[in-house]
């Protein structure tokens, strides 16, 4: 668990990227309607979490910055004895305040009078929103309608954008991140043994989706980092296939892309296993070749490295070795069996957010690594005529002079798969 102090620690170096005489405002967001009665459940905006510790639905944070002074707020549901009957407890000022580190903690329905006060003072000459295009703060209003709805009403007032300084703090993992990191990794660990014991022919894909999900459920009331993707034989030439429906055949794999929380965190781990228990000749060659490239691309990893050099590294990497043992004929075929990115970046979303602190339009593969990234190294080949497709992803922390595999200890050479499935 990340102690309190961090998360004031956050909103201290964010307040230095502010320019003075600012006010920053960042919710929670709400939940969205999913049917006439009933809404999905909800999820919060991950910026929020990032710097508050609160998960509750519709909370919003406010940061006010003028002649060097800096006072926060945190807004929270005030409480309400019916609502509580029908969908269970809220957070009360103080239980916000132990959470957050926030000392100054109202209730939401002070927020509007508290905001036309701040833009009537003419103290404030900016506004800080984080204007992710979907992130909504009533039912039917975002905030970049709020933004535009600032602009009309104020015209002494800037509306700036603060997604990018919040993506910036959230790319470089924290010591106490990197341990929740290793909890939802070894949470996936003991799921993905518990696959490879059950794994059989005449089982169907989803029985082994729904046992993973189960096994970190019952470990700790885990959730999932993102929907289970099991795909075997054919299906896994398939990156995101998500039916999860057919049936295991003896003389397939079964590729494994998935992963469990801790705290938000997300592990993002693949695995590629023998229904049979055992590679046959074909099925070991695709493999072994998948398996050195994962290892090229750790030792590769290092600060000032981009992605978009690693991609190329596997291009060539792969290319060389299915040419040599005949499974392509030209170099130029390997993009018919390998294509997507090896990696991205890993928090507190499966794929974090990357960028530069100035929100430039750079994309993210082209962004130099630096020491406390974490990110995935996902080489895969996919051979659909064949029926086979192999990928082994791992999630590396990028360090001082070079990376450390952070799911070192979920198994996958060959050997090491063949003797557990065995026993």
């Amino acid at each position: 668990m990340i102690k309190v102090e961090e998360f004031i620690l956050r909103r201290n170096k964010l307040v230095k990227k502010l320019e003075d005489n600012s006010i920053a405002l960042i919710f929670a967001s709400v939940p969205k309607k999913s049917s006439e009665d009933e809404d999905f459940p909800f999820v919060v905006n991950r910026n929020f979490y990032y710097l508050t510790n609160v998960k509750q639905d519709s909370s919003v944070l406010l940061i006010k910055k003028s002649g060097g002074l800096i006072s926060e707020t945190l807004f929270v549901h005030e409480y309400n004895e019916t609502i509580e009957k029908w969908t269970g407890k809220r957070l009360t000022a103080k239980e916000a305040f132990n959470l957050s580190g926030v000392e100054n903690v109202l209730y939401l329905n002070q927020l509007e009078c508290e905001l036309e006060s701040i833009f009537k003072s003419g103290i404030y000459k900016n506004v800080y929103l984080d204007l992710d295009k979907e992130l909504k703060i009533a039912p039917s209003k975002t905030t970049n309608e709020l933004k535009e709805e600032i602009l009309s009403k104020y015209q002494n007032l800037n509306v700036l954008n603060i997604y990018p300084y919040i993506v910036r703090l959230r790319m470089i993992k924290s010591k106490g991140e990197i341990e929740e990191f290793k909890e939802a990794i070894h949470k996936t660990d003991l799921a993905l043994q518990r696959l490879m014991k059950n794994i059989k022919p005449g089982l169907y894909e989803y029985q082994l989706s729904s046992l993973f999900y189960y096994t970190i459920q019952d470990y700790d009331n885990s959730e999932l980092s993102f929907p289970t993707i099991c795909s075997a034989g054919v299906n896994a030439t398939c990156l995101h296939y998500t039916e999860c429906k057919d049936r295991l055949d003896q003389k397939d794999l079964i590729l494994f892309d998935l992963g469990a929380r801790h705290n938000l965190y997300c592990a993002d781990i693949s695995r590629t296993y023998p229904i049979s228990g055992k590679f046959n000749s074909l099925q070991k060659k695709i493999y072994q070749i998948v398996l050195d490239c994962n290892k090229m691309v750790e030792k590769a990893i290092k600060p000032g490295i981009t992605i978009r050099q690693l991609n190329n590294l596997v291009i060539d990497f792969l290319a060389d070795n299915c040419l040599k043992v005949g499974l392509i004929s030209d170099k130029e075929d390997i993009k018919k069996y390998y294509f997507h990115s090896i990696s991205h970046q890993i928090g507190l979303d499966t794929h974090d957010p990357g960028c530069l602190d100035d929100g430039s339009e750079v994309n993210y593969r082209d962004l130099p690594l630096e020491k406390g990234n974490v990110i995935s190294n996902e080489p895969g080949l996919y051979f659909k005529e064949l029926g086979i497709g192999v990928r082994i992803e791992d999630d590396i922390l990028v360090t001082e002079d070079g990376s450390l595999n952070l799911s070192k200890d979920i198994i996958k050479e060959i050997d090491d798969i063949e003797n557990f499935m065995r026993r």
